[in-house]
């Protein structure tokens, strides 16, 4: 499988003193919950959950209130094939909390937040992660069964 790059917003090396600082607060927060997080190339939080690689990102323009995203990898399809996984992606962000994107041999699930310090993550983290869990599950589910156009 072809190495999976995930679009960026913003290089995570430009964070002012405050992003950064909430940055180091969501790692910590990470590492005492014994996640393995690390910082990765692009100054993005990687960790690995349940087996999934997820990735938070903190933007570098916005402050108080932060914008924070959490991705999740969704490469794993049999026979990836990015018409279905559009039409996937179609069905699920009418009404999903978390959001499917579509890229060229993969596809993430992404939410997004603003949140004015590091406290306001923690409380929601746990239920986050089930939340884009059970999106990847429907993913699957709606990518199996997809019904396109041709078909």
């Amino acid at each position: 499988m072809a190495a999976l790059t995930l679009p960026r917003a913003a290089a995570q090396d430009s964070l002012n003193a405050e992003q950064q600082a909430l940055r180091s607060e969501l790692y910590d927060f990470l590492k005492g919950e014994g996640y393995l997080p690390e910082i990765d190339g692009d100054g993005d939080i990687a960790f690995k959950a349940e087996g999934a690689k997820h990735w938070i990102t903190v933007s570098n323009v916005d402050s108080s209130p932060f914008f924070v995203t959490v991705m999740r990898g969704a490469p794993y399809v049999e026979d990836y094939d990015y018409d279905r996984v559009l039409h996937a992606a179609d069905e699920l962000n009418l009404y999903k909390t978390a959001k499917v994107e579509a890229y060229d041999g993969f596809a993430v699930i992404k939410s997004s937040m603003y949140l004015r310090d590091a406290e306001d993550f923690t409380d929601v983290f746990p239920k986050l992660l089930e939340v884009m869990d059970d999106l990847y599950d429907d993913f699957l589910y709606e990518y199996e069964n997809a019904t396109l156009c041709g078909e």
